[in-house]
């Protein structure tokens, strides 16, 4: 018979999933609460392979490429790093098939509350049902309401529209794919109320290509699902123009993706954990999360292990454990990628393919480290002082300006760590 939960986590992607695995290999007494713990995962995960094997999920790795492309004005560059699209369908029934063997208790229910006290805490369902546990983690994704961030700007907006197509044409390169197109669709783009755009694409075999325009990081006026419609259009027009014959009267797929970029962290004082987008644990300069929850999942079921194993209440435990999501080191890189993407969040088309051509250009090691977000703080300072000196002087200005300014001094007061208190 299960044991009663000591932990609840809160959701069923990623985050929540390959976080309860984690726990269950520590020992502990886990209940997971979802609406659907089986729905499919959205959107698709891609990630470079090196950081599949590193990370421990190079078997569950569905389609690889052994190169990258990039375009940008001045020409195309062709990265010679491996990228993967994870099989996320065998992954989460495989790790839910883990977290059973391991007497999780599954429980499929809508939370409506959670209260705390000063033994633990308990889920209120919107069924009624009151659940039990010393300690609760949120992993629902972003914009959760059961987690209180910093005060700080509004996060900018990753914004992209995807199809996966059955099509002719275009001479599609099976070992390669399209990490970052900048190409202009035409000069129909004068009149979109588009950010700068780029393509990400991905052949898949047998004529399917999955493709995706993307606005990178904007802060948008209106909501981000106003701008799927003129994604959409210029979507198709490049594609077109790419002489790529779509087959059919519609994609196979379609995918809408949003993503809050760069917005405030959460507090390190509060009783609910938080994993995943609903603990801001996205890249703010390139959106992507899963390297980060794979590379954090370890050290933060150890943590609550720890935590458990010498309960005394949920308060200091608690502000331990969110040491471990977010541990100092890893707050002062992330306030720099965050400054970061405020710079590329108000650059121009011209400005913004300027910019990654020439952080491309910096040696492989510095880019790697910065795009995986992998690299410790001295080498990701390192790596944009390096890019700094090489920029173009418009460029260099716009840094200069931003680190003397609002945006510098509150990346600085934040360097110690999460803040505490509203």
């Amino acid at each position: 018979m299960p044991s009663d939960p000591e932990l609840w986590i809160v959701g069923a992607g990623p985050a929540a999933l390959l976080l309860a695995d984690a726990c269950v290999e520590q020992g502990i007494a886990l209940g997971l609460l979802a609406p659907d713990l089986r729905g499919p995962w959205r959107p698709n995960y891609g990630l470079w392979l090196d950081d599949a094997e590193a990370l421990g999920v190079n078997g569950y790795v569905g389609h690889r490429w052994a190169h990258a492309k990039l375009r940008f004005a001045a020409g195309p560059r062709v990265l010679e790093r491996g990228y993967g699209l994870l099989d996320d369908r065998r992954l989460q029934l495989e790790l839910l098939a883990r977290c059973e063997a391991g007497g999780a208790r599954l429980l499929e229910g809508r939370l409506a509350a959670i209260e705390h006290d000063d033994e633990g805490g308990t889920l209120v369902c919107a069924s009624g049902e009151r659940l039990r546990g010393r300690l609760i983690v949120d992993a629902t994704g972003h914009g959760s309401p059961w987690i209180a961030s910093e005060h700080g700007p509004a996060p900018a907006h990753q914004v992209a529209w995807g199809e996966l197509w059955e099509v002719e044409g275009g001479g599609l390169d099976p070992d390669s794919m399209a990490f970052m197109d900048w190409s202009s669709t035409g000069p129909e783009e004068r009149d979109e109320p588009l950010p700068p755009t780029f393509l990400y694409a991905m052949p898949l075999g047998d004529n399917r290509l999955f493709v995706e325009e993307t606005i990178l990081a904007a802060h948008l006026q209106g909501l981000p699902t106003d701008y799927f419609g003129a994604l959409e259009s210029r979507l198709h027009r490049r594609l077109d123009r790419m002489g790529l014959r779509r087959i059919g009267a519609g994609p196979i797929e379609v995918e809408r993706c949003v993503i809050p970029m760069g917005g405030p962290l959460p507090r390190g004082d509060q009783r609910t954990l938080g994993y995943g987008g609903a603990a801001a644990m996205v890249h703010p300069a390139t959106g992507y999360m899963l390297t980060n929850v794979l590379r954090r999942r370890q050290r933060v079921a150890a943590a609550i292990a720890k935590e458990l194993e010498h309960w005394v209440g949920p308060g200091q435990p608690s502000r331990r454990i969110w040491r471990a999501i977010w541990p100092a080191d890893e707050v002062r890189a992330w306030r720099l990628y965050g400054f970061g993407m405020g710079i590329l969040a108000n650059l121009d088309r011209a400005g913004i393919d300027r910019f990654f051509a020439e952080f491309f250009a910096l040696p492989e090691s510095r880019w790697r480290g910065f795009v995986s977000a992998s690299s410790p703080t001295p080498e990701l300072m390192a790596t944009m002082l390096r890019y700094f000196g090489a920029a173009p002087p418009a460029i260099r200005r716009r840094l200069a300006l931003a680190m003397l300014g609002r945006e510098g001094l509150r990346m600085a007061r934040g360097f110690g760590g999460l803040f505490s208190g509203p």
